[in-house]
């Protein structure tokens, strides 16, 4: 028979992170292997022979002590995921992909607001959608790991969560950061700091908002991004920063991503992304972060010369390259604008119904495709989704650096912007070295660009690299 642990878990599964159950039933087979692992050096909260006595004698208090064991955040965290010891006001995280920074952070929200002395918070992400899908309804958010007896209710009409208790946290965004100028809390929590277009002004406007109570406080969760503000923040006295890797939380990490990881070992992603160090510019590289962070700006209402980018792969295994495939149009005034990644690791068919429907989308003028590899077949491969489709084939014939540099004088000219932040291309675009991994998104962002600019490479002499 089902002991009341099992029984009493299933009941509360609701409450837990999936996660976290997951990992918890894999432990053992045996519900006493299992409550063994959990339980142990926990001597101090709890008598181990009065939990087991609830799993072979059925006795259900024991099976709810045993329960409360199994959803204890501070049992199951690493150390590095639990609120600092003793005063502190600001409390920044820097860590990798997958670290676990969203469930830190969300627990320590809910802790503060449970404990009565937290009343106005604050939630900040990059958009409000992004709040609300990350910060409240993702697999580590509010909702997910708050228990019933939390009382916690969400209001997305007016971007609100109520504890019963009375705490109140509202979400914003830090597109609008402006919005933070009246209302005024006791404790916020800022979500992917590094993804601001505005860190320093949205802090600033949050800095003088957190005035309510006596000990008002921020948590910051962020993988890092070489932002003079952030390298500020980890001076500063007043901030307790904690640094982690995404390989600290393997064991919750999918098998997939964690092969995708070896890929890139010895690479700058990997320092940035996985091991959260802040990754300086490289003079070997064709873009600085700091001309990437300064070419964001909202496109006009008005583009009508678009041109999709495309670099394709002929393969679709997850070792493949992926299609790049970058919209960019220009405006009346000589202004181009990168509109939308569309990148993927897919089948050429599959890529190329995206490649048409972008098209439509957007009514662009024309497609260029690269043809190196798979010539004509590329051309019939898009004709079949829609014979209308003016397509210019190009073929390289210099080096990437060489097709790149003209591009990257556009953006020193300030005649290049990005309507939002493209992860993965902006990282490409600063990283790529000679010699590297073709950069998929980077070329088809440069095949584009030349085309709107109506560049002639061919005669072009780059500046040298160090190879």
């Amino acid at each position: 028979m089902m002991s009341d642990v099992f029984r009493t878990l299933m009941k509360k599964s609701n409450s837990l992170k999936r996660s976290d159950l997951k990992h918890l039933l894999k432990i053992s087979v045996t519900v006493n292997s299992m409550l063994n692992k959990v339980i142990d050096g926990q001597k101090n909260r709890c008598n181990k022979k009065e939990i087991l006595s609830g799993v072979f004698l059925d006795d259900g208090e024991n099976a709810d002590k045993a329960v409360e064991y199994l959803v204890d955040w501070e049992q199951i965290a690493r150390k590095n995921q639990l609120m600092p010891e003793g005063d502190w006001r600001i409390w920044m995280i820097l860590a990798g992909r997958g670290f676990g920074k969203t469930r830190a952070a969300a627990e320590a929200i809910r802790k503060l607001a449970l404990s009565g002395k937290y009343k106005r918070i604050a939630l900040i992400a990059n958009t409000i959608e992004e709040a609300k899908q990350v910060m409240v309804e993702g697999v580590s958010g509010l909702q997910n790991i708050s228990r019933d007896s939390d009382g916690l209710s969400y209001t997305p009409s007016r971007r609100e969560l109520c504890w019963k208790n009375g705490a109140i946290a509202t979400l914003y965004g830090a597109e609008n950061y402006q919005q933070l100028r009246g209302p005024q809390f006791d404790l916020a929590w800022i979500d992917e700091f590094a993804k601001f277009l505005h860190p320093r002004e949205t802090f600033e406007q949050l800095s003088f908002a957190l005035r309510m109570g006596e000990d008002p406080k921020l948590i910051l969760t962020t993988t890092p991004r070489p932002i003079p503000f952030i390298k500020e923040l980890i001076s500063r006295e007043d901030v307790v920063t904690v640094r982690g890797s995404s390989l600290e939380n393997e064991k919750n990490l999918s098998p997939t991503f964690l092969k995708h990881l070896e890929y890139l070992k010895g690479t700058r992603l990997e320092a940035q992304e996985i091991y959260a160090e802040i990754v300086e510019d490289n003079p070997n590289t064709l873009w600085s972060w700091r001309e990437i962070e300064n070419c964001y700006r909202d496109p006009p209402h008005f583009i009508d010369n678009i041109v999709i980018g495309v670099d394709p792969a002929m393969t679709e295994g997850e070792n493949s390259d992926e299609t790049g495939i970058i919209v960019v149009g220009k405006d009346c005034n000589d202004k181009a604008f990168v509109l939308e990644d569309a990148s993927m690791r897919a089948a050429p068919d599959i890529w190329a119904k995206k490649v048409v429907d972008l098209y439509h989308k957007y009514r662009a003028k024309k497609i260029v495709i690269e043809t190196n590899a798979g010539g004509d077949l590329l051309n019939r491969v898009l004709l079949q989704e829609d014979s209308f489709l003016n397509i210019k084939k190009v073929r390289a014939r210099e080096s990437k650096i060489c097709r790149a540099q003209p591009v990257v004088i556009l953006y020193q000219k300030n005649l290049v912007f990005h309507a939002k932040q493209f992860r993965e291309l902006e990282m490409e675009m600063a990283t790529y070295e000679p010699g590297q991994k073709s950069p998929d998104r980077m070329d088809a962002l440069v095949w584009a660009l030349t085309d709107l600019f109506e560049i002639e490479t061919n005669n072009y002499v780059p500046r040298a690299f160090l190879i």
